[in-house]
């Protein structure tokens, strides 16, 4: 037994003991390879987040709620608040209403630019101005939800205020890394 059955063997005891859904793909004497989403995230480095992004993509999209809380971040910015969306691809998905996390989440949003985000991909059911006794309403809470919540995009780009910078969304990701000269 050479030391890379070794390594091997120690690998599927471990990759056994936590199910992780394994199957082997060929084995010659070295190396095995494992198709395992935590197996290519954990060994396969920078190729890892494309196959990982490709997996998630029926699952994850960005949300007016995440757009709501990402600022531009490039050295020397002041304003880099609220991005700018703009979306080539969104879609609606129908997600269960609960009315407590609404009125937890309400005063962290900033209802501007939540409206404008909103207004950006057609949606116009928002008010200008909201305050916290509109949370009685349930009219008011299925638009703020349905803004929020269920409005998802899938491609476009956020744009910085300040510097016009555009941070692509791509398979309802965005990519908010910045140059070497940005940071």
């Amino acid at each position: 037994m050479c030391y890379g059955d070794i390594w091997w063997t120690k690998f599927y005891v471990y990759h056994k003991k936590y199910n992780w859904n394994s199957k082997l793909l060929y084995s010659p004497p070295w190396p095995r390879v494992y198709h395992s989403p935590s197996f290519f995230f954990f060994f396969s480095g920078t190729k890892t987040l494309n196959s990982l992004s490709l997996s998630l993509e029926a699952n994850n999209t960005m949300r007016l709620l995440t757009h709501n809380m990402l600022s531009c971040n490039i050295k020397g910015v002041t304003n880099g608040f609220p991005l700018k969306l703009e979306a080539e691809k969104w879609v609606a998905k129908e997600v269960d209403l609960n009315p407590d996390f609404l009125r937890g989440i309400f005063s962290k949003i900033e209802w501007p630019a939540l409206v404008a985000a909103a207004r950006s991909l057609g949606y116009e059911e928002l008010p200008e101005q909201a305050d916290a006794s509109m949370l009685d309403s349930d009219e008011f809470l299925r638009r703020f939800h349905r803004a929020l919540l269920e409005l998802h995009v899938e491609e476009g780009s956020l744009v910085c205020p300040e510097t016009g910078r555009k941070f692509p969304i791509n398979k309802g990701i965005p990519n908010m890394l910045l140059h070497e000269d940005e940071v």
